[in-house]
């Protein structure tokens, strides 16, 4: 295996939460669909190229239209490929792969169904990189978009500016920030959503909010993150009578675990 790649810049979210941006390093762009994934690697040894390489799947966050590749990454500390990936420096190779994968993906979503994605951490990527290839589709109001981002603090909630921003501009789409550890942070008082993201299903504020129930026959149901919060929503949507959506059968409830 050999660098096919450079890292084109890096912005820091906290110490612990970093946005890559990924360019191949003849200029082509990687080709995939808004909400997968793509391989990223490092060598276990710099200087030996032929040895072992370490190698991960990470959700891409920005859209296909974009010039870079943008991967939102958490440190793992005693991971074998993230405290790498965090000491790179901006202009660094690295490895990427070249197919993209991933079932977290718009194809066969109605034109007028509505969508619900939920997540946590930075189970957000596929979701981010979603609305911004669909931004066009979001704002025209043939559908409402809901995205619920659970996080244990509120320095933890990437894209915030952006989503907020994206609600003021469009009465269809509705941003749902919860964190679970709401003691009062960076001087603020948190005073939104607080608990776990799958509460908001549980205690009815969005269907509330949508002025209708949720049911298989009007939304698509996307969820990412951790594998608590999955299994648990998963069951909810399943008792709601959703199938789920896989290689071999098309579904209305999509789940990726990070």
């Amino acid at each position: 295996m050999q660098y096919n790649a450079i890292v084109k810049n890096i912005k820091e979210i906290t110490p612990e939460i970093k946005l890559f941006f990924v360019k191949f390093k003849d200029n082509h762009n990687l080709e995939y669909k808004a909400g997968q994934f793509a391989v990223l690697g490092l060598p276990d040894d710099k200087n030996n190229l032929d040895g072992e390489w370490h190698r991960r799947a990470y959700s891409i966050t920005s859209s296909p239209k974009q010039d870079e590749v943008e991967f939102y990454i958490v440190l793992v500390p005693d991971g074998r490929l993230t405290p790498r990936l965090f000491d790179l420096k901006i202009g660094d190779e690295i490895f990427m792969g070249e197919k993209a994968a991933g079932l977290m993906t718009f194809e066969g979503v109605e034109e007028t169904s509505d969508l619900l994605f939920i997540s946590t951490g930075t189970g957000i990527a596929p979701f981010i990189s979603i609305i911004r290839d669909h931004k066009d589709e979001i704002l025209n109001g043939k559908r409402q978009v809901a995205l619920i981002h659970g996080a244990r603090h509120t320095y933890e909630l990437g894209f915030k500016g952006e989503l907020e921003e994206l609600q003021q501009l469009s009465p269809y789409f509705h941003y749902y920030p919860i964190v679970s550890r709401s003691e009062q942070e960076m001087g603020e008082q948190w005073t939104g959503y607080k608990g776990h993201a799958q509460s908001l299903i549980i205690n009815g504020t969005i269907e509330k909010d949508f002025g209708k129930a949720i049911t298989p026959e009007s939304f698509h149901v996307f969820l990412c993150g951790n594998p608590r919060m999955v299994d648990e929503t998963v069951d909810i949507f399943l008792q709601k009578g959703f199938t789920r959506h896989t290689l071999k059968e098309k579904g209305n409830l999509y789940f990726d675990k990070h």
